[in-house]
């Protein structure tokens, strides 16, 4: 009987010692730092990186500098517009668009749309109302950059949080047979078998 009862016994207060024994390995000092994973972040990728996704930098990357390349292309249509603008103004002696591009080409031909005024005046509300929607379309790109930007540093630091969340398999409800004691009568004390359950928390 003595072997069955060691087997037994080994077998419910096996996984509690393994269990304790994995806890002690685990120390605060190599918890995942997630105050250095939000820090890295301000670099876009890095917090990535260190979190151990590595697979996430490259789409932070790709797409920061997607919406950096169509901010920079917006923009560069913006002050070509300008461009026309401010050469309208500075040359009032000039009345007709075939004026103003034989005066200028380079500044003409450097406009992603063509001109359909005909009049210096026309030529000028036209690249006024080209301005206002790349301005529209230049701020929703800005806010396209850090939105994306806000967006690596949270996910940095959501992904750090949940580095050492257990998510093993091993259960943490332990079943320990237990005997209680307790008097039938006054003179007789009797013992009964039990089961306890402990659950752990992480």
């Amino acid at each position: 009987m003595r072997p069955a009862l060691l087997i037994v016994l080994f077998f419910f207060l096996g996984p509690q010692g393994k269990a304790q024994h994995q806890d002690s390995l685990h120390t605060p000092a190599q918890a995942h730092n997630i105050k250095l994973a939000t820090t890295l972040s301000l670099i876009p990728g890095a917090g990535q990186i260190y979190n151990g996704k590595y697979w996430k930098a490259p789409l932070f990357w790709g797409g920061i500098g997607g919406t950096v390349y169509y901010y920079g292309q917006l923009n560069g249509q913006f002050n070509a517009y300008e461009s026309v603008l401010q050469f309208i103004i500075d040359n009032p002696s000039l009345t007709t668009r075939s004026e103003l591009e034989a005066a200028a080409p380079e500044i003409f031909t450097g406009v992603p749309s063509p001109f359909y005024q005909n009049t210096a005046n026309g030529v000028a509300q036209e690249s006024i109302g080209y301005m206002e929607q790349l301005r529209t379309q230049r701020e929703y790109a800005l806010f396209g950059v850090l939105g994306i930007y806000l967006l690596g540093i949270l996910d940095a630091n959501i992904d750090a949080h949940l580095h050492d969340f257990d998510v093993s398999d091993d259960l943490s409800i332990r079943p320990q047979l237990t005997t209680k004691q307790y008097f039938a009568n006054q003179e007789s004390l009797v013992s009964a078998p039990g089961l306890r359950l402990t659950y752990t928390l992480p």
